[in-house]
C-alpha cells in the first residue's frame, strides 16, 4: 500500500470511528472493530483473553464468515490496542485469515478456552513475513493517526495502565498527555 493511500485510509477510519474526546483505549478497540465490520460488511467479534506466553493476538474466520480477533489480556490497554491494530492491518491489506472449522469456531466463542488451544489454533497461520511487515506498517500508520487525534482532544484517552514496552513506544511515537493531567 502506498503512503498516500495508507494515510487516506487511516484518516477515513479514524473519522468513521467518530470518537468522543473522552474515549478510552478500550472504547477505541471496540469502536475500531465496529467500523471495520461495517466496512467489510462482515461480523467481527473482538475478544480479550489470556493467550499465554508467546502469543499476543490472532485473527481467524469461521465457516459462516464471522471474523474473530482475540487479543491478550496480559498487557496494558495501550499494548492491546497496538496488537488489535496489527490484526486490523492484516484485514486492511487483504491478507487471508486462518480458517476455523465449526468445532474450532464453537470452542473459540466459549470464554473458557485454554491458552494451549488458542496457541494451537494460532500456530496454523499461513501469513508470510512480508504480510506481517505489511500489517505492521498499516498498524503503525493507524497508531500515528490515533496519536495525532489525541493531540487535538482535551482528554487523555490512552492512559497507560502500567509501564510496558508498548506504552513506552506510544510515548516515543509522540503521544503527549494534555496539560493539566498528571501521569
Amino acid at each position: 500500500m502506498k503512503t498516500r493511500q495508507l494515510r487516506a485510509l487511516r484518516d477515513e477510519l479514524i473519522s468513521d470511528m467518530d470518537l468522543a474526546p473522552s474515549a478510552t483505549t478500550e472504547t477505541v478497540c471496540v469502536r475500531l472493530c465496529e467500523v471495520m465490520a461495517q466496512r467489510m460488511q462482515r461480523e467481527i467479534r473482538l475478544r480479550f483473553d489470556d493467550l499465554g506466553a508467546g502469543l499476543s493476538g490472532l485473527w481467524a474466520v469461521t465457516d459462516d464468515d464471522v471474523h474473530v480477533i482475540v487479543v491478550t489480556t496480559a498487557r496494558s490497554w495501550v499494548h492491546r490496542l497496538l496488537i488489535l491494530l496489527h490484526e486490523i492491518g492484516h484485514m486492511l491489506c487483504g491478507h487471508r485469515p486462518m480458517q476455523l472449522d465449526a468445532d474450532e469456531a464453537r470452542a473459540l466463542f466459549y470464554p473458557n478456552l485454554s491458552p494451549t488451544m488458542l496457541r494451537m489454533i494460532a500456530g496454523r497461520t499461513t501469513l508470510s513475513r512480508a504480510e506481517e511487515r505489511e500489517a505492521d506498517q498499516v498498524a503503525g500508520a493507524l497508531t500515528q493517526g490515533l496519536i495525532d487525534w489525541t493531540r487535538r482532544q482535551d482528554a487523555r484517552p490512552f492512559e497507560p495502565g502500567r509501564d510496558d514496552p508498548a506504552v513506552r513506544a506510544w510515548y516515543t511515537l509522540g503521544y503527549t498527555p494534555p496539560r493539566g493531567h498528571s501521569g
